[in-house]
């Protein structure tokens, strides 16, 4: 703690100083278009506890659940950095990806693996959900 973070040309970068409070990876169709991976891997974290600085663009779509998800990437390479749901503005999700230390990470869940690939093999250690649990 503080842990840190940022896209791959430099320009966005975040550092929060709160422990993440749910981590996943997720399989839904929405996150396989918008990352170009079978599925992405992100962590909660509050959203009082983040500091981001540098240029982001936004993207904005509607959830299952009718909640607006929006996405921010950096304005410059396009870097998946974080989003949030209208669903609850408290947190925000930060991609593993984009952490310093990516080998921090440790997902607690797989959800919506109703929309998994097919070739993607679930670790049965980690609990998964056929959509985003309740």
């Amino acid at each position: 703690m503080p842990f840190e973070g940022g896209c791959i040309c430099g320009a966005v970068r975040y550092v929060c100083t709160s422990q993440p409070v749910w981590s996943c990876n997720c399989h839904c169709r929405a996150c396989q278009a918008g990352s170009g991976a079978p599925y992405v891997s992100a962590l909660s974290v509050p959203l009082n506890s983040v500091s981001v600085s540098g240029s982001r663009i936004e993207f904005t779509r509607t959830s299952e659940s009718g909640h607006t998800v929006t996405t921010a990437l950096c304005a410059l390479c396009g870097t998946r950095v974080h989003a949030q749901s209208a669903g609850n503005t408290a947190l925000l999700n930060l991609f593993a990806a984009t952490l310093d230390n990516a080998g921090a990470f440790t997902p607690i869940s797989n959800v919506y693996v109703s929309e998994k690939a097919p070739w993607v093999a679930l670790d049965p250690a980690i609990p998964a959900f056929e959509k985003m649990p309740g």
